[in-house]
């Protein structure tokens, strides 16, 4: 876990900050919006060039959890992607890529100031996600993060068929 956090940190420090799309781009990744029907998006580093492929019907908020995912895998799993790592559904947590990928995006997406400071507000992961813009599973991720730190966040399982 902790190269997950460190790598996000360093990846906001030097690449931009919590505009995702921006912050992909500024990496040196090229982030495309295309007509993708059922996959939301995909990852894939062909000939040194590196694309973060996202699906064009997808909502504001959701693209960007998707993009940040595919950043995780950039950043996390550049070696796997021949042939592209490609996905109907995010949130999986049985796979190990899947699970970092998604703690990074959590990373990214959420800073550990933001959350603690909206955890005065909300009394649960429901409400909390609502007051962050987030799905609560990428919230779910954030709070084990921040368990990982040292806090003792209550977070339970996290939905395995989120965005499916």
């Amino acid at each position: 876990m902790r190269h997950i956090i460190e790598k996000a940190e360093e990846v906001l420090e030097e690449f931009g900050g919590r505009n995702i799309f921006e912050t992909a781009e500024n990496s040196g990744a090229n982030v495309w919006r295309r007509t993708l029907g059922g996959l939301k998006g995909f990852y894939i580093c062909e000939n040194g060039c590196r694309y973060i492929v996202i699906n064009d019907e997808l909502d504001r908020v959701t693209a960007a959890v998707v993009c940040a995912h595919e950043l995780g895998h950039d950043m996390l799993h550049r070696e796997l992607s021949v042939g592209g790592i490609r996905e109907n559904t995010l949130f999986l947590s049985s796979d190990k890529t899947e699970r970092e990928a998604n703690l990074f995006a959590a990373c990214v997406l959420i800073s550990d100031e933001t959350l603690l400071e909206e955890m005065s507000y909300c009394s649960g992961i429901d409400a909390l996600a609502a007051n962050l813009g987030f799905p609560r599973e990428i919230v779910m991720y954030k709070l084990e993060t921040m368990n990982y730190k040292g806090y003792k966040f209550n977070i339970g399982d996290i939905r395995n068929n989120f965005l499916k």
